[in-house]
């Protein structure tokens, strides 16, 4: 699981970076076990994502979030972009919770990929998007050097 792991940290650093090739790969070769871990480790971003906003007191406004929403989105792989769409900005509009859309019906790669963009909307909103990547970087640093997991593949 530790691939699994590292592919859906991976995949929250490659979004920012308007890296869709990255984004593609990452959960492109996960078995389906994999995938639902991949599923969990990016709801636990999610949850440590509020966390730290409701620690630091930032704001956002729905309009800039949904805007954000769709810029993040477009990065998303073209087979799961319309759905991506349409669902992050529905939980940024408040039609849908996080644990609705997380126990939902939409394929895993859908739900990883929602939860990655509509999480990532949400820090962009607050935070510029050199802070982000810094933030996420740091994140997969911390990761290698405490859990004592290092990546099982090279990145560039």
């Amino acid at each position: 699981m530790n691939e699994a792991s590292w592919r859906a940290h991976d995949l929250l650093r490659a979004y920012p970076a308007r890296d869709r090739a990255a984004i593609i790969e990452h959960l492109a070769h996960l078995e389906d076990d994999q995938l639902e871990f991949a599923r969990g480790v990016s709801a636990n971003f999610y949850d440590d994502t509020l966390s730290m906003l409701r620690d630091t007191g930032r704001p956002w406004i729905l309009a800039s979030l949904v805007r954000e929403v769709d810029a993040v989105a477009r990065f998303a792989p073209t087979e799961h972009e319309f759905t991506v769409t349409t669902t992050a900005r529905r939980l940024a509009r408040g039609e849908v919770t996080m644990r609705e859309l997380i126990g939902g019906s939409l394929e895993v790669r859908d739900r990883i990929h929602t939860v990655a963009v509509y999480t990532l909307a949400l820090l962009l909103v607050s935070f510029s998007r050199k802070r982000v990547q810094q933030m996420l970087d740091k994140a997969a640093d911390m990761t290698e050097a405490v859990g004592g997991h290092p990546r099982p593949y090279c990145v560039v």
